[in-house]
C-alpha cells in the first residue's frame, strides 16, 4: 500500500457512503446489530424458498444465490492484564494477526464510556487494523471497565482530576507489557484514542516519545466545569508530543449554555500547535459526528491506516 503524504492541516469531505443522517448518528454496536440482522434475514429467506419445492421431490434441498466464498481469517483475541507503575491492574484485550514481531496499535477509549475498551471491540476498526497486519491492544483506563480506581483511601469512589492526569500511565503499562510479547514489535508501537482518549493518546506521545512511533487522536477534547482544558500533559517533564494525526468533525461542538459552546475542532488545532512535526489535522467538513462515528466513513479509516503506514 502506497503511503499518503499528509499536509499539516487538511479539509476532508464526508464520504457519500455516510451522507445520510441515519449513518451519521448510527452507533458502532447498532451497525453490528444491523449486519447480524441482515445475515439472519438472508438465512430465513433461503429456508423459506428451500421449503417450496415440488411435493414429489425425493431429496429436497435449500436453494439460494451463489455467494462469494473467501478464505477467511482467524485472529487470536485474549483478555489480558498488566500492572501500572502506581500499582493498578490494567485490563485489556489483545488481538494478534499471527506470527512474531508485528507492529502493534494501543487503543484508548473515550473518558466516561461505560463500555471502556469494549467500545473498540464493537467497532469495525478493531478488525480493520487486524486485517491490515497490526496487532491491537485495548486498555481500560483507571475507573473504567475492569480497571479499578487507585486504592488510596479516597472518601468517594469516583474519578478525580489526579486520575485523569495519570491516564497515560495505562499506556505506559501497555508499552511495558508489549515488550515482553514475542508477537509484538516493541520498536513499532502506535496509540489511537477516541474522544477524551484522544487526549490520552496525545499525552502518551509526549510522555513516551521514544517508545511510541505514531499517534492518532479522534475528536479529542476534555474540559472541567470552568471550560479549562484537561489531560494535555501539564507537569510532565521532557514532554515532547510528535507524529500525531488529529481527526475531527467541523461542526462537533459541546454546548455549555445558550450562548457558549466548546469546539472540538478548536481543541484539535490547539493540541496540534503544541505537537512537533510531523503532524496533521483532518477536519471533516459539515458534520458533527464525534469519535468512532467518524471512522464509519471508509475514507477516514483509510486516512488513519495511511498515517500508520507512513510512520509505523
Amino acid at each position: 500500500m502506497k503511503a499518503r503524504k499528509f499536509p499539516p492541516s487538511r479539509q476532508v469531505t464526508w464520504e457519500s457512503l455516510v451522507t445520510l443522517n441515519f449513518h451519521q448518528c448510527q452507533t458502532s454496536s447498532t451497525r453490528l446489530l444491523t449486519r447480524g440482522l441482515r445475515f439472519g434475514l438472508l438465512a430465513m429467506v433461503l429456508l423459506v424458498f428451500g421449503s417450496c419445492g415440488d411435493d414429489n421431490d425425493d431429496d429436497p434441498s435449500i436453494v439460494g444465490p451463489d455467494l462469494p466464498k473467501g478464505a477467511g481469517r482467524l485472529y487470536a483475541i485474549d483478555a489480558v492484564s498488566f500492572n501500572s507503575v502506581d500499582g493498578i491492574s490494567v485490563a485489556g484485550v489483545y488481538g494478534r494477526t499471527g506470527g512474531n514481531s508485528q507492529p502493534t496499535v494501543i487503543l484508548v477509549h473515550d473518558v466516561g464510556n461505560n463500555l471502556a475498551g469494549q467500545e473498540w471491540l464493537f467497532d469495525e476498526f478493531f478488525e480493520t487494523l487486524l486485517e491490515n497486519g497490526y496487532n491491537v491492544l485495548t486498555v481500560d483506563l483507571r475507573g473504567h471497565g475492569l480497571t479499578a480506581l487507585p486504592s488510596d483511601g479516597r472518601a468517594v469512589d469516583q474519578l478525580l482530576i489526579s486520575d485523569l492526569d495519570n491516564f497515560h500511565l495505562e499506556v505506559r503499562a501497555a508499552i511495558t507489557w508489549l515488550r515482553g510479547q514475542a508477537s509484538a514489535d516493541a520498536s513499532r508501537l502506535a496509540v489511537i484514542g477516541n474522544g477524551g482518549g484522544g487526549n490520552v493518546a496525545y499525552v502518551a506521545m509526549g510522555a513516551f516519545p521514544d517508545d511510541l512511533k505514531a499517534g492518532v487522536a479522534i475528536s479529542p477534547g476534555l474540559w472541567d466545569a470552568n471550560a479549562t482544558p484537561l489531560v494535555i500533559g501539564g507537569g510532565i517533564d521532557n514532554f515532547n508530543p510528535h507524529t500525531m494525526l488529529y481527526v475531527v468533525g467541523e461542526a462537533d461542538v459541546l454546548p455549555i449554555s445558550d450562548e457558549v459552546s466548546l469546539s472540538y475542532p478548536g481543541f484539535s488545532e490547539s493540541l496540534a500547535s503544541l505537537t512537533n512535526d510531523p503532524k496533521s489535522v483532518a477536519v471533516v467538513q459539515g458534520v458533527s459526528a464525534h469519535g468512532l462515528e467518524l471512522l464509519s466513513a471508509v475514507s477516514l479509516s483509510q486516512l488513519v491506516l495511511d498515517w500508520l503506514a507512513l510512520h509505523l
